[in-house]
């Protein structure tokens, strides 16, 4: 089992929250994650990356530009 990362504080301009002021929903896998960003694509056209939280050790969603290096497809 991997060790688990330390965590941040999470800031509300922090990866966790999306431009709502929501938490982003967390997947519990990359796989799973990549899988939401797919359907998403498909059904809106908006491509999205996925990463690893550094708050709280899932994977979200996330524009791609912006966050060149955080973000991979």
């Amino acid at each position: 089992m991997p060790a688990r990362r330390a965590h941040r504080p999470l800031a509300l301009g922090s990866s966790h929250w999306r431009e709502d002021g929501q938490p982003k929903v967390r997947y519990p896998s990359r796989s799973d994650a990549l899988t939401a960003a797919d359907e998403r694509a498909r059904e809106s056209g908006t491509e999205l990356g996925v990463y690893e939280c550094a708050f709280c050790g899932g994977w979200h969603m996330g524009r791609r530009s912006g966050r060149a290096g955080r973000l991979d497809a």
